[in-house]
């Protein structure tokens, strides 16, 4: 069957437990009849490839796509993939759609999921922003006789590393927009936007959060046609734990309607992302207290 919509994800050795959850989470909902899966390699060993290749998943190695200065690399080969993210088509040829996906999330719910489909064939830069009713603390201030010194937030610091402070202000309070999962059609103006913004990001060699500051400029400063989904279709446990439909044996957001959460997404979380045995505290629908695993359950 001739697939023309793409899920690609990364991984080195560190993270190929939670990048095979992953494709176990989006095998388990049936769409890999219509979805090829691909990965971009930063460091996987050959044993931990055959698991992926034996299920017809395609592997390329990443490179740096954009000129970075050696001397930030300092062989974190892990990084590639801030960059390399903004080039999926060159990668992967030929496809209809590509979503891209962070190792560190699985696949709780095929219909919020599809959300990100739906915005992306619509050529839309589809995304979810950091920012929910759950997400209580949006900015840290620091405070000096009851004036502010300081104001923090992502994007101001972001963006005025990689770029300038003034543009760093311009953006400060804008919503910060979750790099981790996205949807692009093959529409050429939107990738050629993304990867002038991650070569501007890139220049002063800051590379963790190229792809955020990248996707930023990208919709606030060039404007390019964009959807922004809710948080439940990636939701950040970091900052608000989900709670649990038992009936439906799904995840969903913690306030009602208690949608069905799309994507479970354990950035932050590293002891959860180290192992898999660690419990959280999680309310379920019907109100009882429970132990459960963040990771997905093979």
């Amino acid at each position: 069957m001739n697939k023309n919509k793409i899920i690609v994800s990364s991984a080195d050795s560190k993270y190929f437990f939670l990048l095979k959850e992953l494709y176990l989470s989006i095998e388990k909902v049936g769409i890999l009849s219509e979805y090829q899966f691909a990965i971009l390699d930063t460091g996987l060993t050959e044993e931990e490839k055959i698991f992926f290749l034996d299920r017809s998943v395609i592997i390329k190695k990443a490179i740096w796509n954009t000129p970075v200065p050696k001397y930030k690399i300092l062989g974190r080969d892990n990084l590639k993939t801030q960059v390399a993210r903004a080039y999926l088509p060159e990668y992967f040829k030929d496809y209809k759609l590509y979503i891209w996906l962070d190792a560190d999330m699985w696949l709780n719910n095929i219909e919020s999921f599809y959300l990100y489909e739906k915005g992306a064939l619509n050529n839309k830069l589809t995304i979810v922003p950091q920012s929910d009713r759950a997400y209580v603390k949006n900015a840290n201030v620091e405070w000096v006789f009851g004036f502010p010194k300081k104001i923090k937030t992502i994007n101001y610091k972001n963006i005025s590393k990689s770029i300038s402070r003034s543009l760093g202000r311009k953006y400060a309070f804008h919503s910060t927009l979750n790099a981790g999962a996205f949807a692009i059609s093959d529409n050429s103006k939107i990738w050629e936007c993304f990867q002038k913004n991650i070569t501007l990001a890139a220049k002063k060699g800051r590379i963790f959060g190229t792809d955020q500051v990248a996707l930023a400029l990208s919709i606030y400063e060039d404007e390019v046609p964009f959807e922004f989904l809710p948080a439940y279709c990636n939701w950040m446990c970091e900052f608000k734990m989900p709670k649990f439909d038992n009936e439906k044996k799904q995840f969903v957001e913690p306030y009602i309607p208690n949608n069905p959460i799309a994507l479970v997404h354990l950035a932050g979380l590293d002891d959860i992302r180290q192992d898999k045995n660690i419990l959280s505290n999680i309310e379920t629908l019907d109100g009882l207290k429970i132990k459960k695993s963040l990771r997905y359950n093979v």
